[in-house]
């Protein structure tokens, strides 16, 4: 029994070593097969970046094969946004001055008391920018009884009327102004304002006929619509 156990511890042992000499060799394997592969992979594998070289078919010596755009025989030239297109119904600007405060005198008007005295004091303030015989008609003439009939209702409600200008224009089918001619036409806002009571608007318009005289001054020297 003694030598039975001996025998049996001693091949125990052995048993062990040869174990322990496997494991030794397959640490050393691992090891190797690792430092083998990190020997044979290739310098430039890792993360850097690459950089592609250019195309021969791109760039060509520095110059651009691009064609250059083609421009259409019939396109038209760009225009300036700085300089707009002349407006075919404006007038001179001393014509639209004198349209301007010609209409405000002819068509306002004050029964206040202690303003104006009858209605043709309108008149008379417009004759001052009127010439010929318009001029003389405006300071002399006398309005009819729908003038009088007018000017006592104002009166007796007390109205002020006044004009606001809203624009000045050439006539439709009126010729174009010359250096000594033009007309006019003028729309405006009439407003009626009582002295008691809201007031009330309506829109109005005439047509001008001016001319300049010796001095270079525009005057209104007729009334086509009137």
């Amino acid at each position: 029994m003694p030598k039975t156990d001996a025998a049996r511890v001693g091949a125990q042992r052995g048993t062990i070593a040869l174990f322990v000499a496997a494991a030794v060799l397959a640490a050393v394997g691992v090891a190797l097969i690792l430092g083998l592969g990190a020997g044979e992979r290739p310098a430039g594998s890792g993360s850097a970046p690459r950089t592609t070289a250019p195309s021969s078919a791109a760039v060509d010596n520095g110059k651009d094969d691009t064609p250059p755009a083609e421009t259409s025989p019939n396109a038209e030239p760009t225009r300036s946004h700085d300089v707009p297109d002349p407006d075919p119904a404006s007038v001179p600007a001393p014509v639209d001055e004198v349209a301007r405060v010609f209409t405000t005198a002819w068509a306002s008007h004050d029964a206040r008391p202690g303003r104006d005295s009858s209605f043709d004091d309108a008149s008379r303030r417009a004759a001052a920018y009127a010439a010929g015989d318009l001029a003389e008609d405006l300071r002399t003439h006398t309005s009819g009884g729908a003038g009088t009939q007018q000017w006592l209702s104002w009166k007796d409600r007390q109205i002020q009327v006044t004009v606001t200008v809203l624009r000045v224009s050439l006539p439709d089918g009126a010729p174009a102004p010359s250096e000594d001619s033009s007309f006019a036409r003028v729309i405006y806002k009439l407003k009626e304002s009582p002295a008691k009571g809201p007031a009330t608007e309506s829109e109005e318009q005439v047509a001008l006929k001016l001319r300049r005289s010796a001095d270079g001054s525009w005057r209104v020297v007729g009334l086509p619509n009137v």
